[in-house]
């Protein structure tokens, strides 16, 4: 693609992940959404120049930005470079972007199934290495017999990182055979409040059915639920949990993944009708899952100061807190507590604990927190996580 002094260039929202690179600070450029599977890595330098793709500044515009920046001339040819490698990346808003986005979405929406993809990445390709790595992860928690909760709260973070949590979860789990399972994930990049994917899910472990019967019954009142489908292509909240839940209980059960974005105060209203329906749908086969993390602190997250032990510290507090809140199920009390927080911790599992605690409003279930972690994650950067079991009194 030939440029012209007055383009426009936009980047899409990407990852933007700092870190050291042959002892060189730069930026790592990931897809979020997976429409593009390539990385760049690009000099921490030429940040601010990136932050001026934007639509609004035309090459010119960014010509002389770049001068100031670096205190020399910039040769248009220089920027036309780190265009063409943007572009070949599909980072850029264009034409060609969207050709791929279009034929992408409509693949993933042809596929009878949502295949892994996280397999080879945060665990392993190979069934039975799989399975020999979430067992090894299970050990971080003494072993227990029956342990069947009406409901889980589990991390999502990287399963290694989150170890002691997803083992917290998880660790004896005995759901029973045929059991219908509703996974309430993060869309960490859904455009719509959420997403009911009508599709199977695959896995190293095998492939579990997507109870397509129960989500008609569910939309027979609320209307059509899919939402943003694509935003579970690459979406891993909801990937994590069914792993552990194939590993424990095999693939007999129906599984409704759920992906849901944090609400508003006018989204909110929403997402209670929504759990208003899911609540009367439950029955004793019907068991829930909250794959979520909470606080995120630190230069990873657009914080302009490393996080370490004290934020460790006012993370954990403020995430008991929050725990307090949901073990008792005062949905509305967890609400107005994040509300009030804005963005300060940055709790990502907003709208499905939120869910999860209008779901569960009605039902006699009591909450205990089994685990309550902060784990550096990147450098200068920090993410907490929980996991909880809610149990009929």
């Amino acid at each position: 693609m030939n440029y012209r002094p007055d383009d426009c260039p936009k980047l899409r929202p990407l990852d933007v992940f700092p870190f050291e690179w042959e002892g060189k600070e730069v930026f790592l450029l990931r897809d979020p959404l997976g429409y593009s599977e390539g990385t760049v890595l690009i000099p921490r330098s030429l940040g601010p120049l990136l932050a001026a793709f934007d639509g609004r500044h035309t090459l010119r515009d960014l010509q002389a930005l770049a001068c100031r920046l670096f205190g020399r001339l910039v040769m248009l040819e220089e920027l036309e470079e780190l265009l063409k490698t943007l572009d070949q990346h599909y980072f850029l808003e264009n034409t060609r972007f969207e050709e791929l986005k279009n034929r992408l979405k409509k693949e993933f929406w042809e596929k009878p199934f949502r295949p892994p993809s996280h397999a080879g990445k945060a665990y392993p390709r190979e069934e039975g290495k799989a399975r020999a790595f979430l067992a090894s992860i299970l050990k971080n928690w003494p072993e227990r017999e029956k342990h069947s909760p009406r409901a889980l709260i589990a991390p999502h973070i990287d399963l290694s990182s989150g170890a002691r949590g997803f083992a917290a979860a998880y660790q004896g789990l005995s759901w029973w055979p045929g059991a219908r399972i509703i996974v309430l994930g993060t869309g960490h990049f859904l455009e719509t409040l959420f997403s009911l994917l009508k599709k199977d899910f695959e896995t190293p472990l095998g492939r579990v059915s997507c109870d397509k019967d129960w989500i008609e019954e569910l939309e027979k009142d609320m209307g059509e639920l899919s939402g943003d489908v694509w935003a579970h292509k690459n979406e891993h909240s909801i990937e994590f949990q069914v792993l552990f839940l194939q590993h424990l209980l095999g693939n007999d059960f129906k599984l409704i993944p759920l992906l849901v974005s944090s609400p508003n105060l006018a989204t909110k209203t929403l997402l209670e009708e929504l759990a208003a329906k899911i609540s009367a749908l439950l029955d004793e086969n019907t068991f829930l899952v909250a794959g979520v993390d909470f606080c995120h602190l630190g230069i990873r997250y657009g914080d302009p100061q490393p996080a370490g032990e004290k934020e460790k510290r006012e993370a954990l507090l403020f995430d008991h807190h929050l725990l307090q809140k949901i073990v008792t199920l005062d949905a509305e009390g967890f609400f107005q507590t994040l509300w009030a927080d804005g963005e300060r911790h940055k709790v990502c599992g907003f709208g499905p604990l939120y869910l999860l605690l209008k779901i569960l409003s009605r039902k006699n279930l009591s909450g205990k927190i089994l685990h309550q972690e902060a784990v550096d994650f990147g450098p200068g950067s920090i993410v907490s996580f929980a996991a909880v079991a809610f149990y009929e009194k």
